[in-house]
């Protein structure tokens, strides 16, 4: 099953509400303060609850960034981010991929609203404070397992100003920044204070897809983030829910089997190097893709190139095709949609020497025509008992389909 997040921004959304709403959803606390530790290294981030509107929430304290020698001093450019972000060491791919898809997201919309290269002054998202977010909301998302990140409709102030932007003017609001990265998302009006941030924006708008009403899910939990301000009007707050898609699904198919509606994007590429290649793969798959593959292919003057192939859901497909402009070369994509018939699918787990090993099960109608054991699990069994890594798979397939013909539910 898919695992959803439905952001639901009751009263706004900034960069550390996120993160406060992730924390409080049940994301590993330890990993999101080691990610965050590896770019900004004074940074400390700790919670505590509070009330806004009537609503218990998580509010996110980050100490040290002040301290001598913290980095805490403001950082004027894109450019200075993504290189803090790159001195970083020991961050899952996945999050570094994520958080500088997020940077970069931020640096062209600052470009295209105040003129000059991605590497341009970042007034209220210049510092430390975007790393932190930016980090922390990439890791908890990755330590919650999350494929897809629905977005409710956006409550945008208007009429008020904040800070002071480029020439040392206010900045108008909705931010001009903010309005760049929020194409294509629902918005309603919310007050005049400053409701979405620039940062939270460009985390939505690279990774979240707006959503009319409730998802279909099973739920798995919810957590709430507070902004620092508690206005009379509503409650300051974003909720995030955590769940198992209920997925849209085609005619069954004759023999029993379910089928899927997703689609296929496509981009021909002969001057991007394997290196590259392989990174927007995982750029790809780290987006949201269900599956990414390359096929080597002759082009014109006969150049050799590659095919590069992506399977996704259909609400998805806008956000995957950005990410193939974003990481790759080419200047158009291909999009046709397609039905893929499926085996129903559950997880087994078998007991062997050394450890347990889960198995895939695929079934067509009551008929299960495969198992599968988790190459993972089998390598770590492995590992333990010194045995070969062929001869584990084969004990572990061997154990499901004996429980299958004894007519037990493995």
């Amino acid at each position: 099953m898919t695992v959803v997040l439905y952001v639901d921004a009751i009263g706004g959304a900034a960069g550390d509400m996120l993160l406060a709403a992730l924390l409080d959803a049940g994301a590993a606390e330890a990993a999101v303060s080691e990610a965050i530790g590896s770019v900004v290294p004074a940074a400390r981030i700790s919670t505590e609850t509070v009330g806004r509107g009537g609503l218990r929430a998580s509010f996110l304290r980050v100490a040290g960034l002040e301290a001598p020698g913290s980095g805490g001093g403001r950082m004027r450019g894109i450019d200075e981010l993504l290189e803090a972000l790159e001195a970083g060491t020991g961050l899952p791919t996945p999050v570094a991929v994520m958080a500088r898809s997020i940077l970069h997201r931020i640096g062209e919309a600052e470009s295209r609203v105040h003129g000059g290269g991605p590497g341009s002054s970042l007034h209220a998202i210049g510092d430390p404070d975007t790393l932190v977010d930016v980090v922390g909301v990439a890791a908890a998302l990755h330590s919650l397992g999350v494929e897809r990140m629905l977005v409710s409709s956006l409550p945008i102030g208007a009429g008020g100003s904040v800070g002071e932007g480029h020439g040392g003017h206010a900045v108008p609001l909705p931010a001009p920044a903010t309005l760049e990265l929020l194409l294509g998302f629902a918005v309603r009006p919310g007050g005049t204070d400053e409701t979405v941030t620039p940062t939270a924006a460009a985390i939505i708008a690279t990774i979240g897809e707006p959503i009319e009403g409730f998802p279909a899910m099973t739920i798995r939990s919810v957590g709430y983030g507070a902004g620092a301000r508690a206005p009379a009007e509503r409650p300051n707050v974003v909720r995030v829910v955590l769940g198992d898609a209920v997925e849209e699904r085609g005619p069954e198919d004759p023999e029993g089997g379910p089928s899927r509606l997703l689609c296929v994007l496509e981009a021909n590429l002969d001057d991007l190097s394997p290196e590259l290649v392989a990174d927007s793969v995982s750029a790809l798959l780290a987006a949201g893709a269900l599956d990414a593959w390359t096929t080597p292919i002759q082009m014109k003057k006969g150049r050799p190139g590659w095919t590069i192939s992506v399977i996704c859901e259909p609400g998805a497909e806008s956000r995957i095709s950005r990410e193939l402009f974003l990481t790759t070369s080419t200047f158009g994509v291909r999009s046709h949609h397609v039905t893929r018939s499926e085996l129903s699918r559950r997880i087994a787990t078998v007991r062997l020497e050394g450890g347990a090993v889960r198995v895939k099960i695929g079934t067509l109608g009551d008929r299960v025509v495969s198992a599968t054991p988790e190459h993972d699990d089998v390598a770590a069994v492995a590992a333990n008992t010194g045995r070969p890594v062929r001869a584990v798979y084969e004990e572990a397939t061997a154990a499901v389909r004996a429980l299958i013909l004894a007519g037990a539910t493995p």
